[in-house]
């Protein structure tokens, strides 16, 4: 995937070079040493004049730049008609001996076009050696990979090149962002230390987190980004990928926040295809009534990736039915259930199962589960469905994804889209939720008297449900 990049490099010879960046260009922003990338920059253009001018032949060359953060650049040459290779190996040859270049966290590439005699006059004909661009090698290794090398890839990327220039970029912010400074302090000592098991507490429960999530102008979502990356580093891909989905909805596109929410996207969306092969093969044997084939399939799969609540839950049904038909005992059921509810619903509080309904409450729960899938089906309905999103989260105890949520509803859409629904309470209701009671100091209002109406609203939207008035035991 290319980007049009600086325009054309001035030449006074007949070679004509263009610029085509591949890598991010926010990226590039602090991932490059300017003085140092000045100086590769200043030594390698002139070399491109005096290297292809000397080529008589109407012809496309293409030269890869890859800047490492371990090696010095690499390039590689390609060129269209095909050329011998030794004359590539010459043409190579010219640009050796350069100044040192490397890159801060990430490799970073981008390809000269050169056009030689104006050029071959075939655009459509391929370069040779075949090009490939390494944003899509890139993305065909990750593929290719098995689940546990995904589960790997996917936390070592976050940890050690995404979180890494997170921190850069949130660090050198104006003094004034106080709450954009301590995220990028954060993601630093993770970078240092290690990403912290307390990562919640550092981000949902603290109100400096909080004040980098409102400290950031519409479409810049990389505070809550940055939370997100710590989720993955920690392989809580389950709700980094409800987080990723949210995101994206408000994503500025030239945003470096909005780059890596797609990167990180389009991983999750190959890690979770991973999964669903190898998680078919359990239900097969679930379903053919061998319990103990799925109970391994699951178990298997819980030792590569253990944050997953969908694994969870298929092991705890298949371990059930199994011990079911052996013991013929509920009561023992309802204790496995018990067990292993808390360690699901830690691993996605908005996962849309539950196995075992004993009260009014836990049926109103389970509804408002289910309810999830309905949301998001047409484009006109956003505002509703965030809304509607915000509430069910905060119905559920997903404290942290609700107030991000309302936020979004309070600061990026209109009123008048929201059924003129006051949202500020709701994201301040969310934060004390968190136990976060300092960041309504900063709006006027009676914000005691609004957090008894929501509660009151809350408590009748379950007591008027159909669910929660089926069962005899309320709560």
């Amino acid at each position: 995937m290319c980007i049009v990049f600086a325009g054309m490099v001035q030449s006074q010879s007949r070679p004509q070079v263009q610029i085509q960046l591949i890598s991010n260009d926010q990226e590039g922003e602090f991932n490059l040493d300017k003085v140092a990338f000045s100086a590769w920059a200043s030594w390698i253009n002139p070399l491109l004049d005096s290297v292809f001018g000397k080529l008589k032949t109407k012809s496309d060359f293409m030269l890869l730049a890859t800047l490492h953060t371990n090696q010095e650049p690499t390039l590689s040459l390609y060129s269209r008609p095909a050329t011998a290779e030794t004359e590539m190996e010459q043409i190579l040859s010219g640009f050796k001996n350069g100044p040192s270049m490397k890159t801060r966290f990430v490799d970073y590439s981008f390809v000269y076009l050169i056009r030689i005699n104006d050029g071959s006059g075939e655009l459509s004909e391929k370069f040779y050696p075949e090009y490939k661009d390494p944003y899509d090698l890139k993305h065909e290794a990750f593929k290719r990979a098995a689940l546990g090398e995904k589960v790997t890839l996917l936390r070592n990327w976050a940890s050690m090149e995404v979180i890494p220039l997170l921190a850069e970029a949130e660090r050198h912010v104006d003094e004034k962002f106080g709450g954009v400074k301590y995220v990028g302090n954060t993601l630093q000592a993770m970078t240092i230390n290690g990403i912290p098991s307390n990562l919640y507490k550092l981000t949902d429960s603290t109100s400096d987190y909080w004040r980098g999530v409102m400290e950031m102008s519409p479409g810049n979502e990389i505070i809550p980004l940055s939370k997100v990356m710590g989720m993955v580093a920690l392989g809580d891909f389950d709700m980094a990928k409800e987080y990723t989905e949210l995101l994206r909805l408000f994503g500025s596109k030239k945003m470096l926040a909005t780059y890596y929410t797609n990167e990180l996207s389009w991983r999750l969306e190959e890690f979770n295809k991973e999964l669903t092969t190898r998680m078919q093969r359990g239900v097969l044997q679930h379903d053919a009534g061998n319990y103990d084939g799925a109970i391994a399939v699951y178990t298997g799969i819980l030792k590569e990736y253990p944050r997953s609540a969908w694994v969870n839950y298929e092991l705890y049904f298949s371990t059930n039915l199994r011990n079911n038909a052996i013991r013929k005992d509920s009561v023992a059921g309802m204790a496995e259930w018990n067990k292993v509810k808390p360690v699901i619903y830690s691993c996605n509080p908005l996962y849309p199962v539950a196995a075992r309904l004993t009260t009014g409450k836990e049926a109103y729960l389970f509804l408002r589960r289910s309810e999830l899938g309905k949301l998001f089906k047409e484009k006109d309905n956003l505002a509703k469905d965030l809304l509607e999103l915000g509430d069910i989260a905060l119905d559920l105890g997903a404290s942290g994804y609700a107030a991000e949520v309302y936020w979004l509803c309070f600061s990026r859409l209109k009123k008048e889209d929201l059924g003129h629904r006051e949202m500020l309470p709701y994201y301040l209701y969310a934060l004390e939720k968190l136990h976060v009671n300092d960041i309504r100091k900063n709006f006027p209002g009676d914000f005691d008297k609004e957090f008894a109406r929501i509660d009151k609203e809350r408590k009748k939207h379950m007591e008027q449900s159909p669910a929660y008035k089926a069962f005899k035991v309320k709560e």
